[in-house]
């Protein structure tokens, strides 16, 4: 499964992941200015869960109950993008078949997933 990564994420992210051999789909490189609906339609269409630090995306999901395939969410604020960076990959790869049709929320001591 892929990743698509909305233009909120610290880009050092998403090439830390990569260089993890996660394949990231960055909205910043294939649409940007999309709106929150049109990222989260993309990322179904892509079979892939979205990453973001957009708290947007969780109204998306449960005030609206819009599909998806998996929602990450960052709340790694104050962090330099090493240490977020770091937080994420550690995150992805002990956690990525579980984020999978899941909301998670990958926080700097602990990452919440909800089934």
């Amino acid at each position: 499964m892929k990743i698509v990564a909305d233009e909120s994420v610290d880009f050092e992210i998403i090439i830390s992941l990569r260089k993890n051999d996660f394949v990231v789909l960055a909205i910043d490189e294939l649409l940007k200015g999309a709106n929150d609906e049109d990222v989260l339609n993309f990322a179904l269409r892509e079979n892939s869960i979205l990453i973001t630090e957009d708290k947007d995306f969780g109204e998306l999901v449960y005030r609206l109950n819009r599909s998806h395939l998996g929602i990450v969410l960052f709340r790694l604020s104050g962090l330099d993008s090493r240490s977020k960076s770091e937080i994420v990959v550690k995150s992805f790869n002990d956690n990525f078949e579980k984020m999978k049709n899941s909301f998670s929320v990958i926080s700097p001591n602990q990452t919440r997933i909800k089934k």
